[in-house]
């Protein structure tokens, strides 16, 4: 791998065909993929022996998960090179996704550990995959999901600093547009909600959404808060073709 690679493990919720679904990846992985030399996917889907009724991994039942997907990855990672890519859990089943070289004997490797597992089901694919289209294409968060992501490290990094969440203060809030009609359109509704537009400028250098609006809003910066109105934000943004760029704050604490 490059110098340029840096794990960076994370999570985010969905839904897949109806189903809710955790997923759990090394973003950081995107920096560097697809890897040439790691051109094939192992899947290994295994049954959950007492999930929850949403399909969830049980608390009972974690650990053992836990276990299993630890001796998998150091069964693939040194004797194959295999890169864990990230895992899903939906539907009652646990998948996990590793990348890595043609070798068939990868399969032989997972079979012996699952020998000391017994007691679960499992299905093993081995696949070529040179894009990493699963890994992009389905582990990837795609935009809203990203956007909970990121929310949740802002909110994590100021909790870190001894930030009072709960405190409201002046949230600023980027979004980004191709044209003035459709800015003016998203600006016209960002009022009725209470947001005031504290700055606009045009960026004149070509790029795809070149005029940008900050909207100021006085608010608490609890992750539930967040997520509540950057998600209104975020759809008011896409209906009028613009884009959420995100959000800042000012670090509140017991000391300021």
């Amino acid at each position: 791998m490059t110098t340029e690679y840096k794990p960076s493990w994370d999570f985010y919720f969905t839904e897949l065909e109806g189903s809710p679904a955790s997923m759990y990846l090394d973003l950081g992985l995107d920096k560097i993929a697809p890897i040439p030399e790691k051109d094939h996917l192992l899947t290994i889907i295994l049954t959950m022996n007492d999930p929850q009724e949403n399909g969830f991994s049980s608390k009972e039942e974690s650990e053992m998960l836990f276990a299993i997907e630890d001796k998998i990855t150091e069964a693939v990672t040194e004797p194959f090179g295999a890169i864990f890519a990230g895992r899903e859990t939906c539907d009652g089943a646990r998948i996990f996704y590793y990348y890595s070289a043609e070798n068939k004997e990868i399969k032989k490797a997972v079979k012996k550990v699952m020998k000391e597992f017994s007691d679960y089901e499992y299905e093993t694919y081995f696949e070529a995959d040179e894009k990493w289209e699963e890994y992009f294409e389905h582990l990837y968060p795609a935009g809203y999901e990203m956007h909970t992501i990121l929310n949740r490290r802002v909110v994590e990094g100021l909790r870190s600093k001894g930030d009072l969440l709960s405190v409201p203060r002046e949230v600023d809030h980027y979004v980004y547009f191709r044209t003035e009609e459709t800015k003016n359109s998203f600006i016209a509704e960002a009022k009725k909600l209470k947001y005031k537009v504290t700055s606009e400028w045009t960026d004149k250098e070509g790029k795809e959404y070149p005029l940008s609006v900050r909207l100021t809003k006085n608010d608490p910066v609890t992750y539930n808060d967040v997520l509540d109105y950057t998600s209104v934000l975020y759809d008011l943004a896409q209906q009028f073709d613009g884009n959420y760029d995100g959000w800042e704050t000012k670090l509140i604490t017991n000391d300021n």
